[in-house]
């Protein structure tokens, strides 16, 4: 028999303030679909990114991110300035194109868990 481990994903209990908002959001939308019932669920997603986008919060997040993308890429280019500089080969080590793909998979991974919010 197979035993394969599993670690169950438990996500924290939202805080007060998320609840909070979370109950006005709520009100908002059924208020709106009184007046619009042929409101479709899309169309609320749509919304509620669009209005995450009017958030301090979220806009930091943003700006963050691109920061730390901004960062990346220059590190990468850096390496390859400075490998290919030297030939194109770390001196008895693996080529520069293999480096800069491992690095640039890595911050990917980074950039994607964290706009999950992970």
């Amino acid at each position: 028999m197979f035993f394969v481990p599993m670690v169950p994903h438990h996500e924290n209990p939202p805080s007060p303030r998320t609840r909070e908002l979370a109950d006005l959001l709520g009100k908002v939308l059924e208020e709106y679909e009184k007046y619009h019932p042929a409101v479709t669920g899309q169309e609320v997603r749509a919304a509620l990114r669009l209005a995450e986008r009017s958030s301090r919060a979220a806009v930091v997040g943003a700006r963050t991110m691109a920061g730390v993308g901004l960062a990346i890429g220059v590190a990468v280019a850096g390496m390859f300035v400075w490998v290919a500089s030297r030939g194109g080969i770390w001196e008895g080590g693996p080529p520069v194109a293999i480096v800069a793909a491992i690095i640039a998979l890595v911050a990917v991974m980074v950039l994607v868990r964290r706009a999950r919010g992970e």
